[in-house]
This record gives C-alpha cells, sequence and structure tokens, in this order.
C-alpha cells in the first residue's frame, strides 16, 4: 500500500481467475491465471477512484515466469496453483495522475495512464519502449518515481537481478535511472551496492531516497538493511540474526512520539542513613534529553531539585548520597522545556526485582 497526499491509497491485489490457457497445453475451461491488479482508494469512503487489471493490457506472452517455473509460479492447473505471469509488486503516481507499476514476473516497469489505463510507456521486459544504455536489470520491486517532465523521467527501484532461475547479475542493487524521452533510451545514474561481495536477492527489497540524498536500501530476501551517501558509500550495514527471517522492505524516517502514560520512577535506600538511588524511565517517548530528580529531605517534606542528568535509553539511574523519603521525576526536552512529572514515589528499602 502507497498512501498518496494523506487521501488516497494505492493498493496492489493478487486476483485469481479462470482463464483460456489451451494455448499452454491446459484444455479449454480448465487454465487458472493471477491478475495483477491495483485500486486507488479513498481512505475516508472506501470508495475504489481508479482500477487496473493486468490483463486488459499485458498478454501472458510478456512473462518471463513460465508455467510450472516453480512452486510461485504456479501450474495453472487450480486455483491453488494458478499462473502468476504478472505478479505486480508496487504501484506508485505522479503530480499528472499517471501511474508506475512494476512486475516481476515481465521484468517489466510500466507508467500507466490515469485516464484510460493503457500503457503510455514500459522500461525493460520484451518490448522496452526505451534502449538500456550500459545497465541492465530483471525481477525488480519498489519502482518509484523520482523527477518528471517533458523530456526527461527519474525512476529508482530494487534490481532483484535473479528469480533463483535466471540471473542478469551476480547481485543484486538499489538503482535510479533516468529516462530520455527524445531519444528513447535510458541510462545509469546511481548504483548502491551492499558492503563486501555482494547480496543477489531473489525476491523482495526496495529502494528509499532520502530527503538528504541518502539511500536506504533493503535487501529482501536476505534480511539485511543499508544506507549509503549519495555517491554509493555504505555507511550502515545491518542484518536480522534469524537466519529464517526475510524483509520485504526497509525504510528510514523519524519517530517521534510522546506516551500517555507518565514517566515511571523508582527509588531504593537501604536505610534512612543511606544512599538514594533512582531509576527513571518512560516508555515509548522520544523526545527526553534530560531528566531533573526532585525529592525531600529527612528534615523537610518540601520537594526541591536535585541534579539534572543526561537521559541514558530506556533507563535513567541516577545516585545521591544522601536519604530522599520522597521523589518525582521530572522530564526535559532539548530546549529545556518541561515535558512531564512522574507521579510521586516513597523510597523503598527493598530493591525492585
Amino acid at each position: 500500500m502507497r498512501v498518496i497526499d494523506g487521501k488516497t491509497a494505492l493498493i496492489t491485489i493478487y486476483q485469481t481467475g479462470s482463464y483460456n490457457l489451451s494455448a499452454y497445453g491446459i484444455g479449454p475451461g480448465n487454465g487458472w491465471v493471477i491478475n495483477g491488479v491495483f485500486q486507488e482508494v479513498d481512505i475516508k469512503t472506501g470508495k475504489v477512484l481508479f482500477e487496473w487489471k493486468s490483463l486488459d493490457h499485458v498478454p501472458l506472452s510478456a512473462t518471463h515466469a513460465p508455467l510450472r517455473l516453480d512452486g510461485v509460479v504456479g501450474d495453472g492447473l487450480t486455483n491453488g496453483s494458478t499462473w502468476d505471469y504478472f505478479h505486480i509488486n508496487s504501484v506508485d503516481k505522479n503530480n499528472d495522475g499517471d501511474y508506475l507499476v512494476s512486475a516481476r514476473h515481465t521484468s517489466c516497469i510500466y507508467k500507466v495512464s490515469g485516464q484510460n489505463g493503457s500503457i503510455i510507456w514500459q522500461l525493460g521486459g520484451n518490448q522496452s519502449s526505451f534502449q538500456l544504455r550500459g545497465y541492465n536489470f530483471s525481477y525488480q520491486h519498489d519502482a518509484r518515481f523520482r523527477e518528471e517532465n517533458e523530456t526527461t523521467t527519474i525512476l529508482s527501484f530494487f534490481d532483484n537481478a535473479s528469480n533463483n532461475h535466471t540471473n542478469t547479475s551476480s547481485t543484486s542493487s538499489g538503482k535510479i535511472i533516468a529516462i530520455d524521452h527524445n531519444t528513447n533510451t535510458s541510462t545509469l545514474l546511481r548504483q548502491y551496492n551492499p558492503p563486501g561481495d555482494g547480496l543477489l536477492s531473489i525476491f523482495q527489497g526496495n529502494t528509499q531516497i532520502m530527503p538528504n540524498k541518502n539511500v536506504v536500501i533493503g535487501w529482501g530476501f536476505y534480511p539485511s538493511i543499508s544506507e549509503h551517501t549519495e555517491d554509493g558509500t555504505a555507511i550502515f550495514f545491518a542484518t536480522l540474526e534469524s537466519p529464517d527471517a526475510q524483509n520485504y522492505r526497509a525504510f528510514k524516517a523519524n519517530w517521534t512520539a510522546k506516551s500517555s502514560d507518565p514517566p515511571a520512577l523508582r527509588t531504593y535506600s537501604a536505610s534512612t542513613n543511606s544512599p538514594t538511588t533512582f531509576w527513571v524511565s518512560w516508555n515509548g517517548a522520544t523526545g527526553v534529553d534530560r531528566w531533573r530528580m526532585h525529592a525531600t529531605s529527612p528534615e523537610s517534606g518540601e520537594f526541591m531539585p536535585l541534579d539534572v542528568i543526561h537521559n541514558q535509553g530506556f533507563q535513567t539511574t541516577y545516585a545521591s548520597s544522601s536519604y530522599h523519603p520522597r521523589a518525582f521525576a521530572e522530564a526535559i526536552a532539548a530546549d529545556g522545556s518541561s515535558m512531564a512529572n512522574s507521579t510521586v514515589v516513597d523510597t523503598s528499602s527493598t530493591l525492585p526485582r
């Protein structure tokens, strides 16, 4: 799903149905094909504003995934083994109201008219509208509009370069390409590879361009994530530990939150003559820069501010050399404003478990 301007949602759909596959050796009335469908839906009402189906515009002969290739592609004999000839995996929309569709099993990216659903052009596949100069791609994911005018279109996508049967490169990569509509050619502008010997991801994956022009790559079948500067230098690389994990897409974004619950504080002192230890946390709050501890003394029940401690992460620990019978913690933002106070707690002589 992709949200457009906060008002509509683009969703991809795998619609199985019976289809005449007699040309492929399956008797009339016995064939099954997956239609690659997308819809644009009004989020508030659920109304379908636009719908497109691959079988109306892309013939079965365009596929790079012949019948019975593997279990994902299917044999077309039953509803449970439907032929996935197209395999839509992303849809995007430009300011003119046209759409960009990526189909893994045709190794092709399509620009689709928002007026009538016709294919305006196609990049890659069996009948590319453009010559690919100095690069190739196949079985791609996550095709996105980046810039566009009358003469040039710039796209980004994740080039899997393999479907586990056929390879067009030894490694997958994130790509940014430019299409020249005057010469009907396309060229590679940037390519983003993982550190080391590379990863050949046979499915899944994405390419995200950040506002600072850094690029985040999700490596799909390999549950790895990388971040690169604009020139391709890798500055971050991590892999999920589980060998069975996969990571369809990875994104980097600002995450700002303020918990609806107050901060939590626990205080401990072995006796009324011992130092006091403070533990404070505020699960989910991201804006805390530091904590100010407030506490009473054995001589006075009035709360007085103690030290200010830099936020240490999930839990911040502070130790006072004095005994404090009661306390509360105040969360402070980076600009010095007070965010919230914990409840007042009584100091315990029992250590937290």
